[in-house]
């Protein structure tokens, strides 16, 4: 998605894209008091971000994700769940963003559109599965 391609919308950036996938952003929050935490700051600075899991892409149009179901269980008990917004829509507002500062989006860049559920915490010995409706899952277990 070349930045001279801007400004893009949900429907531009369509053909650009290769796949969906259930995915998990790891992130270590320092044992962060959340009411006490600047959400903007840690967006800016993306400070928490300590890797991503994902599942096995799928080739997707919008019809398939907007608004679609995920399921999040650790340990075999659910612990949440959630809708998705419109994916395509929010890497628009990438791209524009990216735009702006002349940089493109390219070929296997993976790009993680937000959130279905809460953040969870996980100890050694757990598994949590992340199951979107029509994607597959995202499984992760710790050693």
């Amino acid at each position: 998605m070349p930045a001279s391609g801007a400004p893009w919308n949900a429907a531009s950036v369509a053909p650009y894209v290769a796949g969906a996938m259930p995915a998990y952003e790891l992130i270590e929050d320092r044992n962060a008091v959340y009411t006490e935490t600047n959400a903007v700051s840690m967006i800016v600075e993306n400070c928490w971000n300590g890797g991503v899991v994902v599942g096995a892409p799928r080739s997707v149009n919008a019809k398939d994700v907007v608004g679609v179901s995920g399921q999040q269980t650790l340990n075999g008990k659910s612990i949440g769940s959630g809708k998705s917004e419109d994916p395509f829509a929010t890497l628009a507002w990438l791209a524009n963003l990216l735009a702006e500062r002349s940089r493109d989006l390219t070929a296997g860049m993976v790009v993680i559109t937000g959130s279905l559920i809460p953040t969870f915490s996980i100890e050694p010995g757990d598994r949590a599965v992340f199951a979107v409706d029509g994607l597959g899952e995202a499984v992760l277990e710790i050693a």
